[in-house]
């Protein structure tokens, strides 16, 4: 099966994970037909089991930068699910997201909060967020401080743009 693997924190002020050495990476540690999506820690590769496969890529991660990056292993078919499930309106005012929790209870947590000024929050499947938030107001907006202060380490942002190419390179 195809799987999307969400790497966090990378490319972000935290550890660089160029895109060649990241297929390089996921291809050694036995994952098949190794594709990278933009320079944000997004790939697709084959695989039986998509825990597995995210299991494998954060031991060879931890292996060639010395320390632990977390992977979401989500499978192509659950990801076209949540990105067309995407409640909120799509506009240039916007910026569409998807939060994915990776620590079990954490959407819940965040799908319950207040949205701030022209932010839209809704539960999606198990385990996300969809997010809506006015345009540049990602670091800044109520809900964005949230996430911050109480899911910093324990979840992984997407913009549905990206998730969109992300299922194309699947």
């Amino acid at each position: 099966m195809r799987v999307a693997l969400l790497l966090r924190g990378v490319n972000v002020g935290g550890v660089t994970v160029r895109s060649a050495e990241l297929r390089a990476l996921l291809a050694e540690a036995g994952l098949g037909e190794v594709a990278t999506v933009l320079a944000s820690g997004n790939a697709v590769v084959t695989a039986t089991d998509a825990a597995a496969a995210a299991g494998a890529a954060e031991a060879a991660l931890e292996r060639r930068y010395g320390r632990r990056i977390q992977v979401l292993g989500i499978a192509i078919e659950s990801l076209a699910a949540i990105v067309a499930d995407y409640p909120h309106g799509e506009d240039d005012e916007h910026t569409p997201y998807v939060v994915f929790e990776l620590e079990p209870g954490v959407a819940a947590e965040l799908a319950a909060l207040e949205p701030g000024p022209g932010e839209a929050i809704a539960a999606g499947a198990a385990g996300v967020v969809h997010w809506s938030n006015p345009r540049g107001t990602t670091l800044t907006s109520p809900f964005a401080k949230a996430l911050e202060r109480t899911a910093k380490d324990r979840v992984t942002t997407r913009n549905v743009r990206t998730l969109r190419k992300v299922l194309a390179a699947a």
